[in-house]
């Protein structure tokens, strides 16, 4: 079978070539100290959680596919939930979408939304801290343009003015996260 030639551009999943290496150190007899992981947490879950969930698994009402834009009562308590941290109101019924996952959010809404093949570009940092950034560019087809380098002395920030204004001109996202991953920089607010 041919595989789309998309494809042909994915560099290999980052975390599955760490774990690749974190098991051929492991077959070495390499005593590996894993400091990290995807999210993966350290401690077992509550009981309580494991309790609930079981007694969710019996109730045969949670046996169909949930609404295509989630309950609205998890909506709802989501944004109930930002306005006591953030003071931000949204509209649960079109502000608020649930996703399996941040990748799942980062991955298919953005790119695949407002990135067109083949002149658009999507600004990603540098480090990128997430490798999706890259690869859901790629899978829409979008042009990658990796900004300056965030330094410490900038405060981790990018440097707008060093992006070219014909890139500027044709990029239609730009990804940015703080608490950046993995500098540790934050920032309060970004003037474009």
């Amino acid at each position: 079978m041919m595989y789309a030639h998309r494809l042909d551009n994915l560099p290999p999943y980052l975390f599955a070539r760490i774990d690749a290496m974190k098991a051929e150190k492991r077959a070495q007899g390499v005593d590996v100290i894993d400091l990290g992981g995807v999210g993966d947490p350290d401690l077992p879950t509550p009981s309580h959680i494991i309790e609930s969930l079981v007694e969710a698994a019996r109730n045969p009402a949670t046996h169909h596919y949930p609404d295509y834009t989630g309950m609205l009562s998890y909506r709802e308590a989501v944004a109930a939930w930002y306005m006591s941290r953030f003071g931000v109101e949204l509209d649960p019924k079109t502000e608020v979408l649930a996703l399996i996952g941040s990748k799942e959010g980062i991955a298919h809404v953005p790119p695949e939304a407002f990135v067109n093949p083949p002149g658009d570009y999507v600004l990603v940092p540098d480090p990128p801290g997430y490798p999706v950034y890259k690869t859901s560019t790629l899978f829409a087809e979008g042009n990658i343009w990796e900004m300056p380098p965030l330094k410490e002395e900038n405060g981790f920030l990018p440097d707008f003015s060093a992006i070219p204004s014909d890139v500027c001109s044709k990029s239609r996202l730009m990804f940015l996260n703080y608490p950046n991953n993995p500098t540790g920089g934050y920032c309060t607010r970004l003037i474009l």
